[in-house]
């Protein structure tokens, strides 16, 4: 395990200092929301819309104004996944290792500079805490993991069906609304205003899967919204229905379903799959890891050869579109099959 947990360093020391120097919007906002936190100005709803449309936890750790100290916080989470991984995975070497060595996870959180790393970790603790019969650490980890980010929210039903003291899945909120109420007392604002950007943020529509075919008739921002409402309602019926008793697997598929079937998508999103992935080691998991590193490669590469440039060439797009289709129908694919295997 030391050789691998060094091998996990090494790798993701090489990508943060390669790419220290790397900008991008999420990296500017992320200075920007903490310039206005530093200086007492309240940031929600119409300056959290745009740049921190998150529960009020990570703003305050973007105060320190350094970008280097954020990604040295990720790399610092994604070497706690990697321990929960081998404990997870019951000591396997090679799922360890996998994900030790996967460049989907450190592109994602040491390019990109997204810190999906921190809801990722205190989700594989919750779980690794329920497994080990702590369901009320279990839950408090968990309310931790939607604090930073609230796509773990995804997973509520998995775990309340799962839950034999089913009043505890009230702890899931604890920290969510624990950090409204204390940024509220600071900066004088109304809960409102917090929810309204929690609330508005969708990720991007129309550039992926099935939200690229609805963005051919150029909806309406309602029809949008009332479609990606749909979607979400036939998600959690989706989970509530899944007879899946490894808890594990259940997010996976969960997981394979969103990318399958979502109408809004950002890059950083498929950092959510890769440990799953490592952890439930499909025999097409090589397969998927090469696409979905090629797909983050022909946007990045952008970010690192042409970030001073003022046209950008349809050579550029093409590539990033195939292999965009490409991995949608492969995740489709492999949602399919893995589903009949539940019939």
């Amino acid at each position: 395990m030391k050789k691998i947990f060094i091998f996990g360093i090494v790798l993701r020391l090489i990508i943060l200092f390669l790419f220290k120097n790397i900008s991008n919007y999420d990296l500017q906002s992320y200075l920007k929301v903490g310039e206005l936190t530093i200086k007492g100005i309240n940031i929600y709803p119409n300056i959290a819309n745009l740049h921190h449309p998150y529960f009020p936890a990570f703003l305050y750790l973007e105060s320190c104004q350094s970008i280097i100290f954020l990604k040295s916080l990720n790399l610092i989470f994604d070497l706690g996944i990697l321990y929960l991984v081998y404990l997870l995975s019951k000591q396997s070497w090679k799922k360890t290792l996998l994900y030790a060595l996967n460049p989907i996870t450190p592109m994602i959180f040491f390019l990109h500079g997204q810190f999906d790393a921190v809801p990722i970790f205190f989700l594989l603790l919750s779980i690794y805490l329920f497994q080990n019969k702590k369901p009320f650490l279990s839950l408090l980890s968990y309310s931790f993991s939607v604090m930073m980010k609230s796509w773990p929210v995804m997973f509520i039903l998995a775990i309340y069906q799962r839950l034999k003291n089913k009043k505890l899945i009230f702890l899931s909120i604890f920290f969510p609304i624990l950090s409204i109420v204390i940024y509220c007392l600071i900066f004088k604002t109304s809960p409102l205003n917090i929810l309204q950007s929690l609330i508005y943020y969708q990720g991007v529509f129309g550039i992926w899967g099935v939200s690229k075919i609805f963005s051919l008739i150029h909806l309406r921002l309602r029809y949008q919204k009332l479609i990606i409402g749909l979607f979400l309602f036939i998600f959690f019926l989706y989970s509530s229905r899944i007879q899946e008793k490894d808890f594990i697997k259940k997010i996976y598929l969960l997981l394979l379903f969103f990318f399958s079937f979502s109408l809004t998508f950002s890059i950083q999103y498929l950092s959510w799959l890769i440990p799953f992935l490592c952890l439930t080691f499909p025999k097409y998991i090589y397969k998927l890891m090469f696409l979905i590193t090629s797909y983050l490669l022909s946007f990045y590469s952008y970010w690192i050869f042409c970030s001073k440039c003022t046209t950008v060439s349809w050579h550029y797009y093409l590539p990033q579109q195939l292999l965009g289709l490409i991995l949608w129908l492969t995740l489709i694919k492999y949602w399919y099959n893995e589903k009949n295997k539940l019939i």
